[in-house]
């Protein structure tokens, strides 16, 4: 059986470099030779610096190691920036890579970061910056320079990722954007109670924009007995909110110290299919949530 993968977050090129190691093969919860397994397949690599502080903290040099590892393994992964080059990705048997940023203070100008292959951006991420607050700092809304960011992301083609975002933001943010928007890696807030979940309202909001939401696999957002029957408690949530459309993947791998029971990384991904399809889904709405939904969403903001 060939399963789809579409997952929207990994930090994997951070912890990488940290461990001095490689995106083609490591020890680490994800790599290329293991994401290969899937077909097609496309994966969200995000870069944060994790500087909590302004000024700017631009994430370039990171960026530019992202870069240089995806153009070395070329033979099993294209960048992609545009949405049709997720299907020459695809044609070619190749991953589909694209680049995230998690808080916008890390760039110099939303221009530069369009430059160096950045096609997803978080306005913040665990601390309050001159765009906006945080979630988990209970921040407020949007900055006028937050309300500029957005406005331009969504005019070069910059798809915005309300994961980290405040509540207040989230609100301002949606009632703005001209495209749609997503949290990227972010669970229902109904099902387990966190900051970074995502109330009732607030998934309605992306459904209603053209987005949606890519469950985490972090115990801590996942409540219930951790394993993966809380992942599908998630996913059946948000498709009780009219989700059919709108509810994929955001793994967090390498992005979390812990994972689900049964998973330690992303080849294990077949177990939750295959979950799936045990308890009834079909197998068109077990591969909307593993592939569609967020190829769909994509090919909308870009």
């Amino acid at each position: 059986m060939s399963i789809p993968l579409f997952d929207c977050h990994c930090d994997t090129i951070v912890e990488a470099a940290a461990a001095n190691a490689h995106l083609r093969s490591n020890s680490l919860q994800l790599d290329l030779e293991r994401l290969s397994r899937y077909s097609p397949c496309a994966q969200v690599f995000a870069v944060c610096t994790e500087i909590e502080h302004e000024p700017q903290a631009p994430a370039e040099q990171m960026l530019m190691r992202l870069n240089s590892e995806l153009c070395a393994n070329g033979d099993i992964v294209r960048l992609c920036l545009t949405a049709d080059d997720i299907d020459l990705a695809t044609a070619e048997g190749k991953i589909a890579a694209f680049i995230s940023v998690e808080g916008a203070e890390q760039l110099t100008t939303l221009e530069r970061a369009y430059s160096l292959g950045v096609r997803c951006i978080h306005p913040t991420w665990n601390f309050e910056n001159r765009y906006c607050g945080a979630a988990l700092a209970e921040g407020g809304g949007l900055t006028d320079a937050g309300r500029d960011l957005v406005m331009r992301a969504q005019e070069i083609g910059i798809l915005l990722d309300m994961s980290h975002i405040s509540e207040a933001g989230f609100y301002d943010v949606v009632a703005i954007s001209r495209k749609p928007v997503i949290a990227g890696h972010s669970n229902s807030a109904a099902v387990m109670r966190h900051k970074r979940n995502l109330t009732d309202a607030q998934f309605t909001e992306l459904v209603k924009c053209g987005g949606g939401a890519g469950v985490n696999l972090y115990p801590d957002f996942l409540g219930g007995g951790k394993n993966i029957a809380s992942v599908v408690s998630h996913i059946e949530h948000f498709l009780s909110l009219g989700g059919r459309h709108s509810v994929f993947l955001g793994c967090d791998f390498d992005g979390v110290d812990s994972l689900p029971d049964g998973i330690t990384g992303v080849q294990d991904l077949e177990k939750l299919y295959c979950e799936l399809l045990r308890r009834n889904f079909s197998e068109d709405c077990v591969r909307d949530i593993f592939w569609n939904n967020l190829y769909n969403i994509f090919r909308r903001a870009l």
